[in-house]
């Protein structure tokens, strides 16, 4: 029974009532600390306490029933936010397991306690890394994701694009997130996230940088492999998401050139999926007279064949599967929780859970006959994955079609034109509505050959809009 180690009840009896009643019967308690204690907390008054030092004991007159959850829930944020005892509340949390703040209660009583009290708690530098981390943890794990987003966002500011801007940051949260429109927001290299009470685009917002497409046998070809799409997550407790673009790029066309190469294979992307879903497979590059066509990859297109020289593989995407919606969100909040430990608090928990980045694959280059003259087109960038938690999702339109596939060049022989890239991932989930929401997953379409054939499209891709459990 972690916290009470020390404790030995009488009787023989072990459980939260008697430790709860051992500790009371402690010497110096007095039977006065005891009453003003309890009175304290049933009043919610902290100016009856006998001394500060007192806050220590909240938990025994809990777990002896002499107050709830929510009388000690009140009193805790009216120590915080009126009396500025943060410091003391966080300090007697961290000292778990060797004082009275076991995780069974503090767990108990986190439903209640208001997010700016928790915030401030959290910020406190009394608050060690793993305390905090469990109670952002536990709030994910139970499903109480607003109450995440509200304690993450208590101590932040509103923040407003009123003029289109490339982010430098991956990761933004901010009490409420504006988009104005005409505005287009495009993301970094990486995942963006936006974390916020209400998230309103009236814009848009791209991630147009996944894994790389395969490069060809020589630059002056021009025929490389389209980069795959980027990804977004959307984090709000109201969330009018505008539109979103997580496109595919095409793959490049194929010009004239005098080196001979097989197509580089594009670069694998990454996607999170739920249950069964499959990541969406790129087309097949256009085959040559000597059929040297490049493969589909996982959501990557292939290039296109060039005469005797095989176009590039597309990219082969790495997956990883939840067992459910709820398994994806409370997953990439606890994701969110450790970046901000580490990059906002400054503080290092003993492990951690990544962020969840997610990206399309590249497509693969085309190959090259440089003595016969015939280029096939570079394969089709796939399509990134879309993720958004919004207790309500509004509106919103949400793009992640696959690029196209490049054509060829031919002045001799026959090349084939490089496959579409999939389609993307989008998951919508909500908590209680999800209305006027669109989402486009088509796969692009395969590059034109010469003499050869075209390239083929790739699969569509999945939107996914489910309900999820939302405990608070």
């Amino acid at each position: 029974m972690g916290g009470f180690s020390t404790v030995t009840p009488s009787g023989g009896s072990v459980n939260v009532t008697s430790v709860a009643q051992a500790v009371w019967s402690y010497t110096p308690r007095s039977l006065t600390d005891i009453q003003s204690l309890v009175s304290a907390i049933q009043n919610n008054d902290p100016s009856l306490l006998s001394t500060l030092s007192d806050i220590l004991y909240v938990p025994a007159p809990f777990f002896a029933g002499q107050v709830s959850a929510t009388q000690v829930a009140t009193f805790l944020d009216n120590l915080v936010l009126n009396y500025g005892l943060a410091g003391p509340v966080a300090a007697a949390i961290a000292a778990s397991p060797y004082g009275l703040w076991s995780t069974n209660f503090v767990t108990q009583i986190l439903p209640y306690l208001s997010a700016t009290s928790l915030a401030q708690v959290l910020l406190s530098g009394q608050m060690d890394a793993n305390h905090t981390q469990l109670i952002l943890y536990w709030f994910a794990q139970n499903y109480y994701y607003n109450k995440w987003v509200y304690t993450v966002t208590a101590n932040t500011t509103s923040l407003t694009f009123s003029t289109s801007v490339t982010l430098s940051t991956n990761v933004l949260i901010a009490q409420n997130i504006t988009i104005a429109s005409g505005v287009t927001v495009t993301c970094g290299t990486t995942t963006c996230f936006f974390i916020a009470q209400a998230f309103n685009n009236y814009g848009t917002v791209v991630s147009p940088y996944g894994a790389p497409g395969g490069l060809p046998s020589t630059s002056s070809m021009g025929n490389y492999g389209g980069t795959g799409g980027g990804s977004i997550v959307v984090i709000a407790v109201t969330a009018a998401l505008g539109t979103l673009n997580v496109n595919g790029n095409a793959g490049s066309n194929a010009v004239s050139g005098s080196v001979s190469g097989n197509g580089g294979a594009g670069i694998a992307g990454m996607f999170f999926i739920i249950g069964n879903i499959s990541a969406p497979m790129g087309g097949t590059g256009g085959y040559s007279t000597n059929a040297h066509l490049g493969v589909a990859g996982i959501n990557g297109g292939g290039g296109g064949g060039g005469w005797s020289y095989y176009g590039g593989s597309g990219g082969i995407a790495t997956v990883y599967s939840f067992s459910s919606p709820n398994a994806m969100v409370t997953y990439i909040l606890q994701g969110l929780s450790d970046w901000l430990l580490i990059n906002v608090l400054g503080k290092a928990p003993s492990s951690t859970t990544p962020l969840a980045y997610m990206y399309g694959s590249g497509g693969g280059a085309g190959g090259v006959d440089g003595v016969i003259g015939a280029a096939g087109g570079g394969g089709g960038g796939g399509a990134g994955e879309a993720v958004v938690y919004g207790y309500d999702v509004v509106s919103g339109t949400v793009n992640a079609v696959g690029g196209t596939g490049g054509k060829t060049y031919c002045s001799g022989g026959s090349a084939g034109g490089g496959g579409g890239g999939g389609g993307g991932l989008v998951f919508i989930l909500y908590g209680a509505t999800a209305a006027n929401v669109t989402a486009s997953v088509a796969g692009g379409a395969g590059g034109t050959g010469c003499s050869g054939g075209a390239g083929f499209t790739g699969a569509n891709g999945t939107a996914y809009i489910a309900a999820v459990t939302v405990n608070g």
